[in-house]
């Protein structure tokens, strides 16, 4: 029963733990220079002048390089979690799950009310707050019961993906504001520093939604000042990321030198929200941006070969399970799967259309074999009356009921991004 238990535990919203653990193993401070440099000298963003601030769309638009053919099972696949995500997302009361609707249907999705999506969360979920005698924007990890943003800065993670203007105007408390004004209230809000273990974050599970929001309309060599006087440098935040990634792979990684396998004890990358796959995701963004220093490039490297080496034994984790512990569980176990095969194809197919690696014939096969299992899945939970019972689900198990929304936009827009449909901004 204890392998189950830590089975199911892979939920959305994982306790925070706290800021103090992990440590980041390697050392990946910036190598001392050779020869004598005189680079341009950023300008430093703080409270002062960061009004001043002009967030830019990042100049890439990509497709991934190893284009999904659609067949008969993808296509009813996307109809059906279009049909989930548009009905169950687009619940005007559930601004969690409306981000994760617009990261799978776009920035011009309508909620099920008639809004705009993004406009909504802004007029009914953001707030303001004071720096300085001036307003910026931020929302709420949550108000009351209602869930909002878990996670540091998700909503702008989410908004700047899909391609948002930051001189999009918006309404937050009845007073007019652009989604500029989210950002640069999220460089005021955020701040790290690891050797004082001074942190706004909950945890390093908290970290990777802020990096790639932050690294999506940043200028190279990014830095600023936070409200509470931190100073802050996008490359060392990126650094600090990659490191604590290459930290909590060390298991895989051993099992992969040696030919073995690993366990999902609760360790590692497993204590991690969607096993890790929004750290990969949000290191990987920040590295393809050009964050970072070169130390970093190799280590990161490594990490795509190990989610694929990864892939195929925690499927067997997953499909031994579900014959162990049979019908009783297979609900929570099947939207588990559907988790970790959605997100592994939305993270691959990313990491490809930014140019960190260009898949291998057998990587192609087992990124088609992902998408084979994300349609197995999502049909399974079809036949098993999941998706037609969602209040029932709802009534008996909140967490799971958001599951099956938060991986259905997931593995919808994995899908989208795997047959070239959905861009990759960068």
């Amino acid at each position: 029963m204890t392998l189950l238990l830590l089975l199911l535990a892979c939920t959305t919203d994982p306790t925070p733990e706290p800021a103090s653990e992990p440590e980041p193993a390697p050392d990946v401070s910036p190598p001392a220079p050779t020869t004598p440099a005189t680079p341009a000298t950023p300008t430093v963003w703080s409270r002062e002048n960061i009004a001043g601030f002009s967030p830019a769309l990042p100049s890439h638009h990509a497709k991934t390089p190893a284009v999904l053919e659609e067949t008969p099972a993808i296509t009813q696949t996307i109809a059906r979690l279009e049909a989930v995500v548009d009905a169950r997302a687009g619940d005007p009361g559930n601004p969690w799950a409306i981000a994760h609707g617009l990261l799978a249907q776009g920035a011009d999705w309508k909620l099920t009310n008639g809004e705009p999506a993004v406009d909504w969360l802004f007029a009914e979920y953001a707030e303001t707050f004071p720096v300085s005698g001036r307003a910026y924007v931020r929302f709420p990890e949550a108000r009351g019961d209602v869930r909002i943003e878990p996670h540091a800065e998700m909503i702008l993670k989410v908004l700047t993906e899909i391609g948002v203007s930051p001189d999009h105007s918006v309404m937050v408390g009845g007073e007019p504001y652009t989604v500029a004004d989210l950002y640069r209230g999220s460089l005021l809000n955020n701040y790290l520093q690891p050797e004082r273990n001074h942190s706004s974050f909950h945890s390093t599970d908290d970290m990777a939604w802020a990096l790639q929001g932050l690294a999506a309309w940043a200028p190279s060599k990014m830095v600023w000042v936070a409200a509470d006087g931190t100073p802050m440098a996008l490359d060392s935040f990126t650094n600090f990321n990659v490191a604590v990634l290459h930290k909590e792979m060390e298991d895989v990684a051993q099992a992969m030198k040696t030919g073995g396998t690993f366990e999902r004890n609760g360790q590692g990358i497993f204590r991690y929200t969607c096993g890790g796959a929004h750290l990969l995701q949000g290191a990987g963004f920040a590295v393809a941006r050009g964050f970072g220093d070169e130390k970093i490039t190799p280590i990161f490297a490594q990490q795509i070969d190990l989610a694929y080496y990864r892939y195929g034994r925690e499927l067997k984790i997953y499909n031994d399970a579900m014959q162990r512990y049979g019908e009783e569980y297979m609900t929570q176990l099947v939207v588990q799967q559907l988790k970790f095969t959605g997100h592994f194809l939305e993270s691959m197919h990313k990491l490809a259309a930014m140019g960190l690696y260009t898949p291998s014939p057998a990587q192609k096969k087992v990124l088609e074999d992902a998408a084979t299992r994300v349609a197995l899945n999502v049909d399974r939970l079809h036949r098993m009356g999941i998706y037609d019972n969602l209040d029932a689900l709802r009534a008996k198990n909140e967490q799971l009921y958001l599951d099956v929304i938060g991986d259905s936009a997931h593995a919808l827009h994995g899908l989208k991004i795997a047959l070239g449909q959905d861009v990759v901004r960068y």
